[in-house]
């Protein structure tokens, strides 16, 4: 009965949000500088999409969640679709590992929060300048915050 009690225990801190988020960055982070042509192969592998010639944020973002042990939205290919994912969270609470939605024009941006300080979010996402890289967005164009 003390191991079954000890076994939850583990796994309810395991899965808390903060170790879930954590899990989500370094996940991300391990993709860093991988470029849409030059790594091609390897992304293409990974994402199951040709990433040279699809918008593909929201497939990185699949990927990393679940690689992380978590759910992807349905949609997860579309930015917008991560409006859905996990559980809201005020600007003001975001933490490093948490998912941002960005609005660009008319666009919409996914990433995994990095840093965030008074006037911008840094998040390291895919589709970046072509690339897995850590990028800055204003606050202001800041739409979600998922946890």
């Amino acid at each position: 009965m003390k191991l079954v009690a000890l076994l939850t225990a583990a796994f309810v801190a395991l899965m808390s949000p903060e170790t879930v988020s954590a899990g989500m960055l370094t996940q991300a982070q391990q993709y860093s500088g991988l470029h849409e042509v030059k790594n091609n192969r390897r992304l293409r592998a990974a994402l199951g999409i040709n990433p040279a010639r699809t918008p593909w944020c929201g497939h990185f973002m699949g990927m990393v969640a679940r690689k992380a042990g978590r759910q992807p939205p349905k949609s997860y290919g579309i930015a917008r679709s991560w409006l859905s994912f996990g559980a809201p969270v005020k600007l003001s609470y975001a933490r490093p590992g948490d998912v941002v939605v960005v609005r660009a024009g008319r666009s919409y941006h996914v990433g995994v929060l990095s840093q965030i300080s008074k006037s911008t979010a840094r998040l390291i996402g895919g589709n970046q300048s072509g690339r897995v890289q850590l990028s800055y967005f204003s606050r202001a164009q800041v739409v979600a915050v998922r946890r």
